[in-house]
């Protein structure tokens, strides 16, 4: 028969084929990635407008900017985990900020000078899901390729994927905030804090998707007008089960799905 060992070493290489075959989006290093570009946009923007006022970059009809690097944009990347923008998360993506920007901190400016995007739009799609992409899955190798196929938003009429995407990002807001070590009645004494952190959370469908994000905001925003608690109650009852939120959200207050609609085990 099969030895002892064998078996063990047979186990042990099914175990790493399966981890290799599904890697989690709701990794730290994946959360703290996509919240740096998330917020690495923010500070940019103010680098730009700064070096457009000093006539720093060369502006081109039709194309991105120009843009040099210079000891502005240095200065900026250096301080980039400590400032404003990066402030009032969870101790880990503190941590996997400075580890990430220390490593990648290059490569990832590199993404934002060789770019095009469009600032100060709402409502419309932009470059920020590739730009995520970009950083997150193919240079760092943080995240998976987003969104897992089961929840991709497929069609414009595709509301189902839609609230169970809307459900992902707000799991992924309060994980990465300084709350999301909380459970229980300890998470729902913090609903107004909650409350704050989901405001801009229909809006941000446009930075953080590319296949349908008017769709998304569109679920989204007609869940938050019906009935802002129900939502918020199913995110605080259900933290930690993440399939356990969405029936609770989609299928049972909010009727966007069916339960036969729901994927077996959901990548959220």
């Amino acid at each position: 028969g099969i030895s002892q060992r064998m078996r063990i070493l047979i186990f042990l290489s099914i175990v790493v084929v399966i981890s290799m075959a599904e890697p989690k989006v709701k990794s730290d290093d994946c959360d703290t990635c996509r919240t740096i570009v998330e917020q690495f946009y923010k500070g940019w923007e103010k680098v730009i407008s700064g070096l457009a006022a000093d006539g720093t970059f060369e502006s081109r009809p039709g194309g991105a900017p120009k843009i040099t690097y210079n000891q502005d944009i240095e200065d900026y990347l250096q301080g980039f985990c400590d400032s404003e923008y990066m402030k009032g998360y969870a101790p880990y993506v503190d941590e996997g900020c400075r580890r990430i920007m220390k490593q990648h901190h290059r490569p990832i400016v590199g993404k934002f000078l060789h770019g095009e995007e469009r600032y100060g739009s709402a409502l419309v799609r932009t470059e920020r899901p590739q730009r995520i992409l970009s950083v997150c899955t193919e240079l760092v190798a943080a995240c998976p390729a987003m969104p897992p196929p089961a929840l991709a938003v497929t069609a414009k009429t595709d509301r189902c994927a839609a609230c169970q995407r809307t459900v992902a990002d707000a799991q992924f807001v309060v994980r990465r905030s300084r709350f999301g070590q909380l459970r229980g009645a300890a998470l729902a004494k913090r609903k107004l804090d909650l409350l704050d952190l989901f405001e801009p959370l229909c809006l941000d469908a446009y930075t953080r998707h590319d296949d349908y994000p008017e769709t998304i905001n569109s679920v989204c925003s007609d869940m938050w007008e019906q009935d802002e608690d129900a939502f918020m109650d199913g995110i605080i009852q259900h933290w930690g089960d993440d399939a356990g939120a969405v029936r609770e959200i989609c299928v049972e207050s909010f009727s966007v799905c069916k339960p036969a609609d729901l994927p077996a085990k959901a990548e959220l």
